[in-house]
């Protein structure tokens, strides 16, 4: 076992492994991530949906949580917002260089390997430091619904459903609880429902409508940003309060 003067100085570089090989910068860079508001997505055999909570103050206009980065992509992210708004310029522009030479929507997967390479570049030279965000892009695809996450690394994992942010474990906890029992044959309603449930556990809380923002992609539809104060996902959100009062019922 390391004493902690012989870890000492390996966190100040992202060129420097520790004695049990860990890359300190990008574990900082992590727990950033996990201190964002929370960000969770799902997906079925024909939809993606991306949910997350949006930060309101009584002087301050809300800040966007869901973004669009092409007509079929939208992305999430939780950690530092600066860095993560950087990402999303940056697949955005990579997006429209892949359409613009091969007249064609990008590929999901594709895409986030191009934004991976770029976060994973930060962790390789020195006066550098790792992206403190991790990000979702999601969206519908040659290949059906896609969702792939990648960690401040640069690491990249596709999913069927999964939460970053505050909370996580809680939020990972319900959604595999509701995927054991389903899989991917949940409909479009209980995957919105679920989706606001998760976020309601990761924010420990029931989220005010005007804080939640929805990234709706569908098969043959372009990807659309809402948030919770829209009249078609009220009914959604009664639900998911519903089901958040029973998660806690059973946790007591």
């Amino acid at each position: 076992m390391y004493r902690f003067e012989q870890m000492a100085g390996y966190d100040r570089s992202t060129i420097l492994f520790s004695p049990d090989g860990r890359i300190i910068q990008v574990e900082y860079a992590r727990k950033a991530m996990n201190r964002g508001s929370p960000s969770i997505a799902l997906k079925n055999s024909e939809s993606v949906v991306l949910v997350g909570r949006r930060k309101k103050d009584v002087i301050i206009l809300p800040n966007k949580k869901v973004f669009l980065v092409d007509e079929h992509i939208g992305a999430i992210f939780s950690g530092y917002s600066a860095d993560g708004r950087a990402l999303i310029n940056y697949a955005r522009e990579r997006a429209q260089v892949y359409r613009f030479i091969y007249d064609e929507k990008v590929d999901i997967r594709f895409l986030a390997q191009e934004v991976a390479t770029l976060m994973h570049t930060y962790t390789q030279f020195g006066g550098s430091r790792p992206f403190g965000c991790g990000i979702i892009f999601g969206g519908i695809d040659v290949a059906g619904p896609q969702i792939v996450y990648i960690d401040p690394g640069g690491a990249t994992m596709e999913w069927l459903a999964g939460a970053i942010g505050v909370n996580k474990e809680k939020a990972e906890e319900y959604l595999r609880g509701v995927y054991k029992e389903n899989g991917t044959s949940l409909s479009f309603d209980e995957l919105v429902t679920t989706a606001l449930t998760a976020l309601f556990i990761a924010s420990e809380e029931k989220v005010p409508p005007e804080e939640i923002e929805l990234g709706i992609g569908k098969q043959g539809e372009a990807f659309r940003i809402v948030t919770g104060e829209e009249e078609e996902f009220k009914k959604y959100i009664e639900e998911a309060n519903k089901r958040y009062d029973d998660w806690l019922s059973k946790r007591e």
